[in-house]
């Protein structure tokens, strides 16, 4: 058996994407739950005119640089209950310059694994 959810949510007033990818998976009696989960939030928007406003953006926001604002990885194994846990969360910011636009982009990524099962008990 096999479930696929996908969810792609805006929030125009808010500026904030939201993108969620989901798989669940049994086979051979382990269930498997894959997350991908992505937020997107706009912090700062400009328009330019000319070439020389860009320079002064850059001065102003990319002389601080992207920063990664966090890292994180987890892992659990329990082989009394054959549960077996993983994630993987980045927190930080990035630029995107588009035509005319620039954005400063706030972004939460969060990878997930869930596998439980009695073929996972005693492993390890």
């Amino acid at each position: 058996m096999r479930d696929i959810l996908f969810k792609n949510l805006t929030s125009q007033d808010h500026h904030r994407r939201d993108i969620l990818f989901s798989e669940h998976v049994v086979r051979n009696g382990v269930t498997t739950k894959t997350e991908k989960h992505f937020i997107y939030f706009v912090r700062d928007h400009a328009f330019l005119d000319n070439p020389g406003e860009l320079e002064a953006w850059i001065k102003k926001y990319v002389s601080k640089g992207p920063r990664l604002k966090d890292l994180s990885v987890l892992k659990d194994y329990d082989s009394k209950i054959g549960e077996e846990k993983f994630e993987v969360k980045l927190a930080g910011n990035l630029y995107v310059l588009r035509e005319q636009d620039i954005f400063n982009v706030d972004f939460t990524q969060i990878f997930k694994i869930d596998r439980k099962g009695e073929k996972l008990k005693g492993i390890l």
